[in-house]
């Protein structure tokens, strides 16, 4: 049976929103004590030989239902907002956390390790942390419209990555770290409430930027609802890593010139400074031992890096549609292309981790007009699908060797005497339909099909489809049809062609239709793309 403990003589609540550890010192302050004497009164378990910030980290990201226990039996707060105090609640939302050690994982959706802070928030709420500076998604106060600043200005360590000392009364709004030149026993205690600043506009793109982010905190359980990701939405963690792989994008390779309407010159100035020399004052890396790569996986040091960097990527993700998030980012692959970095999905996302399907779908977008037709085919970027290239052999099953007649009127691009521009264009149109989002190799499927064409005569078609205005929608047409065969085989689509009223080929006939319709508007010659229902049979 468990002894009762003593409760505290005078009880203080939490601030809202308040970080546990911050409430912990601030009750050792208040009741004039050493925090080691709190933390034995909590029964909290700690020792003094441990490191003097691990107990901190510890219990500040995650606390056991034991601890929540005995904190609440000598305080009286309930257990579930002293979880709230805690970074559990963020846990693969917004951080993710390794439970056995109960530390934060650095490289994964931005976490970190300290504080960032707000002096006037210090003053106003007499030193006591709120806990969402701590996450790598927070760089700017709304309220008094500045950047977060990341480090004390007399000793250039950053804040709360040590707690105050065990045996002395906490100095709450005072910088806890070891002071410079002073050994490990003596304090900074520089008062961060005086710490320099970056102002920023009131209700301005870098502001707007943290309310945002701000009100999904708020909830971070909740499914983020933005049109980019359909009707069903997707998870607080989904979005975040996505971000993540933009963000670290940009400050890789973003100019700044790109990134002059994200932010005002002197916050794009601070960014400029930190991007140059992103290792901290105290490090013991050389300037020569960096990444090439350097802000590939952990959160930027620098609020200002974080703002604009998250600034410019929310137009990709709150774009319309795959389409517009395509062409809201190309301006950033152009850039990644420059450096010579090959632009598949798997290469533009690995600078941050995984990304999801919607997010590489438009990253495939993004380079439509910059890839060889056959490249557009298997990675589909001329649709806004999320199924990434694969294997798709079985869909050479159902093709014939040369396209369906009526398929070929329709696709075939013709001279204005209505006679084909290439010869076997059937043939090259049936492996082209195969190679939509396929990764077999070209060769594999002219065998899979019994043609001969070779892949000069498959390219140099392409092309020509690619730089006509008459078939422009051509490359898209061939996807939606590999689509109809991969779900409905070939018998539908055979029907599909000659306008029958199957009912699983009618939303494809009236898609056809429009497509085939759009291209004869263009054509400024009898181009038959359009044959009658009885021109043609399977």
């Amino acid at each position: 049976m468990t002894a009762a403990r003593r409760t505290l003589p005078i009880r203080y609540p939490p601030y809202p929103g308040e970080a546990l550890d911050s409430w912990l010192e601030y009750l050792a302050h208040r009741l004039h004590c050493r925090l080691g004497d709190v933390l034995h009164a909590l029964d909290l378990p700690y020792n003094d030989h441990d490191p003097p910030n691990a107990f901190t980290r510890r219990w500040t990201t995650l606390v056991t239902p034991e601890e929540l226990a005995a904190i609440h039996q000598v305080t009286g707060v309930p257990p579930d907002v002293l979880a709230a105090m805690t970074l559990q609640p963020f846990d693969h939302h917004a951080v993710v956390i390794d439970h056995e050690r109960r530390r934060v994982h650095r490289q994964s959706l931005w976490g970190r390790t300290g504080s960032r802070f707000c002096p006037a928030c210090l003053t106003d709420s007499n030193g006591r942390w709120p806990l969402t500076w701590r996450l790598g998604w927070s760089f700017a106060c709304t309220r008094h419209h500045v950047l977060l600043a990341d480090r004390c200005p007399a000793c250039s360590r950053i804040p709360r990555f040590r707690t105050h000392s065990l045996n002395e009364n906490p100095r709450p709004g005072r910088c806890a770290n070891p002071a410079p030149d002073g050994g490990p026993r003596r304090r900074c205690h520089h008062p961060l409430t005086a710490a320099p600043v970056t102002a920023i506009e009131p209700g301005g793109r870098l502001e707007e930027t943290q309310s945002l982010i701000n009100s999904l905190l708020a909830r971070p359980a909740r499914t983020v609802h933005w049109r980019l990701y359909g009707a069903a939405g997707a998870p607080l963690g989904v979005v975040l890593q996505d971000a993540k792989c933009l963000a670290t994008l940009i400050l890789n390779h973003a100019t700044a010139d790109d990134l002059r309407t994200a932010a005002p010159a002197d916050v794009l100035e601070r960014m400029e400074r930190y991007r140059a020399n992103p290792l901290p004052a105290r490090s013991q890396r050389g300037p020569d031992s960096q990444r090439l790569d350097v802000h590939s996986y952990y959160a930027p040091a620098d609020a200002a890096a974080t703002a604009v960097a998250v600034t410019a990527v929310l137009p990709v993700l709150r774009a319309d549609s795959i389409r517009r998030a395509g062409q809201a980012v190309e301006w950033l692959t152009d850039r990644v292309a420059a450096t010579g970095r090959p632009l598949y999905a798997g290469a533009l996302s690995g600078l941050g981790g995984s990304v999801s399907p919607v997010l590489e779908a438009a990253l495939r977008c993004s380079r439509e007009l910059r890839l060889l037709p056959v490249t557009r085919l298997r990675r589909r970027t001329t649709d806004h699908s999320t199924h990434p290239p694969g294997h798709r052999d079985t869909r050479a099953r159902l093709m014939p060797t040369a396209l369906w007649p009526a398929w070929d009127l329709r696709l075939a691009p013709r001279h204005p005497n209505g006679r084909p521009v290439a010869q076997r264009a059937d043939e090259i149109l049936t492996v082209a339909c195969l190679l939509a989002g396929s990764t077999t190799p070209t060769a594999a499927l002219k065998q899979l099909t019994g043609t001969t064409v070779s892949n000069h005569n498959l390219s140099t078609l392409l092309a020509d489809l690619t730089r006509r205005d008459d078939c422009a929608d051509v490359l898209h047409t061939l996807i939606l049809l590999a689509d109809h065969l991969d779900a409905h085989g070939a018998r539908s689509t055979t029907r599909a062609a000659a306008h029958c009223s199957h009912p699983a080929a009618a939303s494809w006939t009236r898609a056809l239709g429009t497509i085939c319709s759009a291209a004869c508007a263009r054509t400024s010659g009898p181009t038959p793309c359009m044959p009658s229902a009885g021109s043609s049979r399977p």
